[in-house]
């Protein structure tokens, strides 16, 4: 369901009416060299109201003046431009507003829809005769321009505040009738899935998204872990388990799917800590030798809870496998976060190597214990000599620097004696066995069936 508390979150932004106003004073400002500063002012039947301002106006947004005793209110009457080079001599102006707002020069370009007066456009300086007669000209080849854009501002808010029921936050300035809102109908669901995917097509899969996540993080009971054993090809037995998750909820999605869509809807961390601690939950059932390996983004080892949580298991078992999809913008503070980690006897797994642009920043940065290779570089090493090339010179790397190799995605026999021969030490993939439950692994038709019963008990 989208909400209308959702809907006005997401379109809040994207389309602004006083943004948009805004910008016609700014870029107004940048035009007129001579002006100090601009304002939008909107009509009504008694007088013209600034609703924004730029330059030295800012500050008078909210001025009110008359509609019969002010050159804006005779510009919004007329239709016409009126200019002024001196309001301190001129008896069409507001002379008290034009000494609160240091107007001296002034012209006021009339902003209308067909027969429809909707407000001025005025310009001015501190001194008197600023502006040239080039600057009048184009005044007034814009004033069609700046009457469609301020215009549509005022239709967009009209439309708003309809169908959202909402008003301008931090405009309290304007008056109420500024958009003149209408009597507003109980707002749907399709309603504001409407006008989400006509102003921001992809907002309603965002928000969609978000609140799948917000549920699971509700109900954790929609998540489950699976383990998957990594195998020691020393001697066949299971030297690690890597903790992944399942979801229950619908739509189906792969892991990878759910976790992208938790990181582009802000929920990302509490995810992955989320999975981090139910994983942890089943440490005390693994063995000594068994290792737990767990799976955490940069910005979630930077979270001081997900540390937390971390730090409050034996560290001594587990490996942290740091996933590479994210761009790490700060190498130092991630290195920083994990040293208490590491300190305490965690090590770390570069997950995906070979498979993106930052895996080589992290091996280099991080100097893992453990480099995985990728299922891309694995599938098919048998058959093909540029994967044995590069896997063998990551092996050479490795042992060079002090880490291990971890083949992932291994799924033949095939495949595997080419890692053993090109002296890879640890594997995992379906030829060794799919993920499953801790109980699950105990009926492993391989050697470290064995070693995986005991971490069943």
């Amino acid at each position: 369901m989208v909400r209308t508390a959702d809907l006005t979150a997401a379109i809040g932004e994207t389309i602004d009416p006083m943004r948009l106003m805004q910008r016609v004073t700014d870029r107004t400002l940048e035009l007129i060299s001579a002006a100090n500063g601009v304002m939008v002012g909107l009509a009504d039947e008694d007088g013209v109201t600034y609703v924004c301002g730029g330059g030295n106006q800012i500050g008078g947004v909210g001025t009110r003046v008359d509609l019969f005793s002010s050159l804006s209110g005779l510009t919004a009457r007329t239709g016409v431009l009126q200019r002024s080079d001196d309001t301190t001599t001129d008896p069409r102006v507001d002379a008290a507003a034009c000494r609160r707002l240091s107007v001296v020069s002034l012209v006021c370009v009339p902003l209308s829809r067909g027969f429809e007066t909707l407000g001025v456009l005025a310009v001015n300086a501190a001194q008197p005769k600023a502006f040239t007669e080039r600057d009048i000209a184009t005044l007034t080849e814009l004033a069609d321009f700046v009457s469609v854009v301020v215009g549509s501002a005022c239709d967009l808010g009209r439309v708003k505040a309809q169908l959202l029921g909402m008003s301008e936050p931090g405009r309290s300035a304007a008056p109420a009738e500024t958009f003149a809102a209408l009597p507003t109908p109980r707002s749907t669901d399709a309603t504001n899935r409407y006008v989400m995917s006509v102003l921001d097509p992809d907002s309603v899969g965002r928000i969609d998204s978000s609140q799948r996540i917000q549920a699971i993080l509700d109900d954790p009971d929609n998540m489950t872990m699976v383990f998957q054993p990594i195998i020691d090809l020393a001697d066949d037995e299971v030297a690690a388990v890597e903790a992944l998750a399942r979801f229950e909820s619908t739509p189906y999605r792969s892991p990878d799917m759910w976790f992208a869509d938790a990181h582009n809807s802000g929920l990302g961390v509490e995810l992955e800590t989320l999975a981090i601690t139910r994983a942890l939950n089943q440490l005390p059932r693994l063995p000594d030798s068994v290792t737990l390996t767990i799976n955490a983004g940069p910005q979630s080892v930077m979270c001081e809870e997900f540390r937390e949580a971390v730090l409050a298991a034996p560290c001594r078992r587990l490996i942290l496998e740091l996933t590479e999809h994210t761009v790490v913008d700060d190498y130092p503070a991630l290195v920083a976060a994990l040293k208490s980690m590491r300190q305490r006897g965690a090590r770390i797994a570069i997950d995906d190597t070979g498979s993106g642009y930052s895996s080589l920043a992290h091996i280099l940065k991080l100097a893992p214990d453990f480099i995985k290779l990728d299922h891309d570089l694995v599938s098919g090493i048998d058959v093909d000599p540029v994967r044995r090339a590069l896997a063998a010179s990551l092996v050479s790397f490795a042992a060079e620097t002090g880490a291990q190799i971890i083949a992932e995605g291994v799924e033949s026999s095939e495949e595997l004696e080419v890692l053993r021969g090109l002296g890879v030490r640890y594997a995992q993939g379906y030829h060794l066995g799919r993920p499953g439950s801790l109980e699950a692994l105990a009926d492993l038709d391989h050697p470290a069936g064995r070693a995986a019963s005991v971490a069943a008990r």
